[in-house]
């Protein structure tokens, strides 16, 4: 994955690709389908969008299709897309399904009309055109291309050099289950003690994302600096079941790895809401703090779920952007 640097919004060099022509179908007609084939244009709040291979299956063992996917992003898109709007996307594209191989794309060689890049300059002194999340309709183009998970960046367009959160992600390895959920306790403990909000969610994969909301007024180094500081903290509060040892080899088999190395410029984690591509097609939902005293798992949503849970009990993270918090940073 690279990690650009300073990089310019320079003009683009994606080819734009004109619109398919036809009938678009409205967004609550597409939802009403009953396993379509092929392709068709779907209407997103008047953008026009091609799908395409809605037939296609993603997971295997599950039977879940493209078309199911679709279904699910747009279900969840009004909590989902104020973590990705106007942030560079890291497409992960799985074309075949998750049993196929995988491959990052960074450079759009072509796009939509619709679809907004951002141009950037790696650590090897190439332009790249970043796609960028700006609308729903951004996002199924992206899902129709097999991005069937979403990573955007920790910061937006507006301030690409300003993260506007952190991320701390507990990384179990072989550690107890127990272990992430106690430590996922404890992080929040020390959020607390320096007064600051920590939002949890399931990563989806197997462990627990932190997230803390920042007002975007301080630069990847700094931000990082406090991530180290904090994860540190938390491995000094918890030494039997917490590490910061990168090392795998290195860290005892009860302990979770308090990762907090994401938090570079260029760097992405799973998006709020997001699916992975694993087994049973889980989601990385966000939740309360009571639910992690409860005993949550991942296991507890997934693509099937998840829409008619947020019906049921709401956003976890719904005041997630308005409790953004200034670090107070040692100078």
């Amino acid at each position: 994955m690279v990690n650009p640097k300073a990089g310019s919004q320079k003009q683009s060099s994606v080819k734009r690709t004109p619109a398919k022509k036809g009938a678009a179908i409205s967004v609550a007609e597409f939802l009403k389908l009953k396993q379509p084939k092929g392709d068709l244009i779907l209407d997103v709040e008047g953008q026009p969008v091609s799908v395409t291979s809605l037939e296609r299956v993603y997971w295997p063992d599950e039977k879940i299709t493209k078309f199911d996917l679709l279904c699910y992003y747009l279900l969840v898109s009004p909590h989902m897309m104020p973590f990705l709007k106007n942030r560079p996307a890291i497409l992960q594209r799985w074309p075949r399904g998750i049993k196929a191989p995988m491959f990052f794309q960074q450079d759009l060689e072509s796009a939509p009309a619709f679809i907004k890049t951002v141009r950037l300059t790696n650590q090897q002194g190439r332009e790249l055109d970043y796609a960028v999340y700006t609308t729903t309709a951004s996002l199924l183009h992206f899902v129709t291309l097999g991005t069937i998970e979403q990573h955007p960046w920790h910061s937006t367009t507006a301030n690409l050099d300003k993260p506007d959160w952190i991320a701390i992600d507990l990384d179990p390895k072989k550690a107890p289950w127990e272990n992430v959920l106690q430590v996922a306790l404890v992080t929040k403990e020390v959020c607390d003690e320096v007064g600051l909000n920590a939002f949890p969610k399931t990563s989806g994969s197997s462990g627990i994302h932190i997230y803390l909301p920042l007002k975007p007024t301080n630069g990847y180094e700094s931000v990082a600096e406090f991530s180290r500081l904090l994860a540190a903290e938390v491995a000094t509060r918890a030494p039997k079941i917490a590490t910061v040892e990168r090392t795998i080899a290195k860290r005892k088999r009860e302990q979770v790895y308090v990762d907090w190395m994401q938090n570079a410029r260029g760097k992405s984690l799973a998006a709020v809401f997001t699916a992975r591509a694993k087994p049973k097609a889980t989601v990385s939902m966000p939740l309360t703090w009571k639910q992690i005293e409860q005993g949550v798992k991942i296991s507890d949503f997934t693509i099937k779920n998840v829409p008619a849970l947020l019906n049921k009990t709401g956003d976890a993270w719904t005041d997630f952007f308005d409790r953004r918090q200034k670090l107070k940073l040692a100078r």
